[in-house]
């Protein structure tokens, strides 16, 4: 990597660099924030256990398989299923495969520890993170961005950049973040009135925070990030076509791929693009 000359560097509004132009990575932050991936992951089984069901039906408390509780009511987090995601009567797997939620909660926090600075932007990309590993699972189960994640998902990214552009003055940042997440969401709106079917109302709520994170790093990454979910889908459905899995008229979920190019674009430029 060749070491970047000081007046590009001090106008990044996230990249951090040592003086030797290298990014500089705190190793105790990236190890703490896996960990806690980890705790945080085995509680988000249970909101994807709780929320993967179809619109309309109650959200689920017990097997699928057998109707044995698996979540106490009113109890969300600490009484979250085991990580191996088996009913303990039956042993039918509810929710998603065993300890995937809770190591790509794990890997994705680490590595934007990594990647992003300062630390009230690195807030606000984990939290960011947090919901739509969420969302990205439940979509994928069965096809829906619940309300219930997607609006704190933009609340919490949008108020703490609000925070860390009133710390560090980034108010240009705020602002281009502001307006790309609107735009990024108003873009997939008519996508959705267009399409009917491919682009849905949650993948437009989705791109709203989506777009505030990555326009904040800049109107580059916003764009490489919205063109990654694109391609990730497109490889994806060829994919499954190829091996004769799908047929041109089925959706498969979008939503996976539009996180997945977000936040893809987002640790390569280490949200250096201002």
């Amino acid at each position: 990597m060749t070491a970047l000359p000081r007046s590009h560097r001090d106008s990044y509004d996230i990249g951090h660099f040592a003086a030797n132009g290298w990014p500089a990575v705190s190793w105790p932050l990236v190890a703490a924030l896996a960990v806690a991936g980890l705790a945080i992951g085995w509680c988000l089984r249970a909101v994807v256990v709780r929320l993967a069901v179809n619109a309309g039906e109650p959200a689920r408390v017990g097997c699928p398989a057998c109707g044995h509780p698996i979540l106490a009511p009113g109890r969300r987090f600490w009484s979250a299923p085991a990580p191996s995601g088996r009913c303990p009567a039956c042993r039918a797997r509810v929710g998603p495969p065993p300890f995937a939620v809770e190591v790509s909660t794990a890997v994705l926090l680490g590595v934007l520890a990594a990647r992003v600075h300062p630390d009230l932007v690195l807030a606000a990309a984990c939290w960011l993170a947090v919901c739509t590993v969420t969302l990205a699972w439940i979509d994928a189960a069965v096809q829906r961005l619940p309300d219930a994640l997607t609006a704190p998902a933009y609340a919490g990214t949008a108020g703490l950049l609000l925070l860390a552009a009133a710390v560090g003055g980034h108010w240009h940042s705020m602002l281009r973040a502001a307006v790309g997440g609107l735009a990024l969401a108003a873009a997939y709106l008519a996508l959705a009135i267009v399409s009917r079917s491919a682009i849905g109302l949650g993948d437009a709520k989705l791109a709203a925070s989506l777009g505030t994170m990555l326009a904040w790093a800049g109107w580059p990454v916003l764009a490489a990030g919205t063109l990654a979910g694109f391609l990730l889908a497109a490889v994806y459905g060829l994919g499954l076509l190829a091996l004769r899995r799908t047929s041109w008229r089925q959706r498969i979920p979008f939503g996976p791929f539009m996180i997945a190019g977000a936040f893809l674009a987002l640790v390569i430029t280490g949200g250096t693009v201002s």
